[in-house]
């Protein structure tokens, strides 16, 4: 029986993958190393303590990479203090929709415990979820399926019995792997993604909750 939803946050709960993409062009500038777009979006979706020794590795920096998910978090501190954060167009119908179903509703995402509060809170969208998993709360972060065990089990369910919404391959390969139903979110600020691995594709999130309506039917 289909019970849980399960969100990655950024680029589908909010569009802040533009704001990721500045905080890490931000911190390799000052590294010294001369950044632009197309050097910081091949690592959407992988957390701080994964993608940070990967820049250091790629790039040659001189910084540790302790040193550079410092200078990450100072800056995420202050891009997402004072910055607009904007809720994707259809999240907020479809999170009314899935809890008047009787759905749990959970979030997934690789980002820190402090920010998936904040922004939350922030947005108002936090009174629609009833657990939060972060990738502080595992060893080894997306694609690997620990996130999505770990919400499952806060869910209370199990994994055939959830879906989870992603925007990036790293997270879709990690609900597969968790044996999750996926479904993508073809976000327009979040390039060069590719959605092979996913269940179901999605332009518009108006389009979710007929397909979730779907699987509860066929899961039920």
């Amino acid at each position: 029986m289909l019970s849980a939803v399960i969100f990655d946050m950024d680029g589908v709960l909010i569009d802040s993958q533009p704001l990721h993409y500045e905080i890490d062009m931000r911190v390799l500038k000052a590294c010294g190393y001369p950044a632009e777009l197309s050097t910081v979006t091949p690592y959407t979706g992988i957390s701080n303590p994964d993608r940070w020794p990967k820049y250091k590795a790629a790039l040659n920096l001189s910084e540790t990479s302790d040193r550079l998910i410092e200078m990450a978090e100072e800056a995420m501190r202050d891009v997402f203090s004072g910055d607009e954060i904007i809720v994707i167009d259809g999240i907020p119908a479809l999170l009314k929709g899935l809890k008047a179903m009787g759905l749990h509703c959970g979030v997934a995402s690789s980002s820190s415990h402090e920010l998936i509060e904040r922004v939350l809170s922030r947005t108002g969208l936090i009174k629609y979820f009833d657990a939060i998993t972060s990738g502080e709360d595992v060893s080894v972060s997306k694609p690997n399926p620990d996130i999505y065990l770990m919400a499952a089990k806060k869910a209370g369910s199990i994994p055939k019995n959830c879906i989870a919404i992603e925007d990036a391959p790293v997270g879709i390969l990690s609900a597969k792997n968790a044996g999750f139903t996926c479904i993508a979110y073809k976000n327009p600020n979040t390039f060069g993604q590719v959605f092979t691995h996913a269940d179901y594709v999605l332009d518009h999130f108006n389009d979710c909750l007929p397909i979730i309506e779907k699987l509860v039917l066929l899961k039920n």
